[in-house]
């Protein structure tokens, strides 16, 4: 009788040979893919009415609570509560470029989906007025846009998401409507840091903790993002992060990374069944 035992030892590990084999093949049989192929991940806030937290939709996440962070691409989740609804730090991120612009979209009820994006002149120059969700719907007459279409000031952050181990990938934050304050704040602490001969520090030098805070008003809760400096890339010793996020941000500064924002869900997308946008003013508006 065959000595099974020792046969199941020899094939539960993977032979040099083999692995040389596989390797070779990879290499053999690599597709040919460029940046345009692969999307850069967004993250977003799920709400009390995303898909994700609502059962009977298709997007349902048995695990998936309000106040969550989500990866639009790998659907992975970042819980920012505890059981007791105390903040949890989800993650830590390195900004690496931010920039503003204004976004047409075809209102969720005629469809959905981007228009076009424009430049903060142009946007300020689109006549719009606010609806009774409080959206800002572009006007007949306006030199720019399609009247009836939705408008979107937005904020749209390039960041390194960096994990528990250490490494670490580019992510997208779009925050407009309500999270624009949250915007504005990390762009604040962002501003305020130098290095410690007193230059002034370029973005991607500050880390800092990603959570969410509760906003409450007559119509409703929601959760915003907030951020907090935890450390820098000097002290931290990621020299390493700070020289891919220096390339990363010449990469958007010469448009080989660019921004799909089709892929954003929840505020900044209204075809997303997520949140309708609402005001930019600050936190006095409910996102739904």
């Amino acid at each position: 009788m065959a000595d099974t035992k020792v046969a199941t030892k020899k094939e539960a590990g993977l032979p040099a040979e083999f692995m040389d084999e596989l390797a070779q093949a990879g290499e053999d049989h690599k597709e040919i893919m460029g940046k345009d192929d692969m999307s850069i991940p967004f993250l977003g806030i799920l709400q009390q009415l995303s898909p994700q937290c609502t059962k009977g939709k298709p997007e349902f996440m048995k695990l998936a609570e309000p106040s969550d962070i989500m990866n639009t691409v790998t659907r992975e989740l970042f819980k920012t509560r505890d059981e007791d609804d105390n903040p949890l730090v989800a993650m830590n991120i390195l900004p690496i470029n931010y920039k503003r612009s204004f976004i047409e979209w075809v209102p969720r009820a005629q469809g959905g989906g981007i228009v076009q994006e424009y430049s903060v002149e142009e946007g300020l120059s689109i006549v719009t007025a606010r609806n009774e969700s409080k959206q800002d719907i572009i006007q007949p007459g306006s030199p720019l846009g399609t009247p009836g279409n939705q408008l979107n000031d937005t904020h749209t952050h390039f960041v390194f998401q960096i994990h528990a181990d250490g490494t670490y990938e580019p992510i997208i934050l779009t925050m407009s409507s309500t999270q624009i304050k949250p915007s504005k704040d990390l762009n604040n602490l962002v501003s305020k840091i130098s290095l410690p001969d007193g230059r002034v520090a370029p973005r991607f030098f500050g880390i800092y903790s990603v959570t969410t805070a509760q906003r409450t008003n007559d119509q409703g809760s929601w959760y915003v993002w907030q951020f907090d400096k935890v450390d820098d890339v000097l002290n931290a010793g990621k020299m390493d992060m700070f020289r891919a996020a220096k390339a990363f941000a010449d990469g958007i500064a010469s448009g080989e990374h660019k921004v799909d924002h089709s892929k954003a869900e929840g505020e900044a997308n209204p075809k997303a069944d997520q949140t309708d946008s609402a005001a930019i003013d600050g936190d006095d508006d409910i996102p739904f």
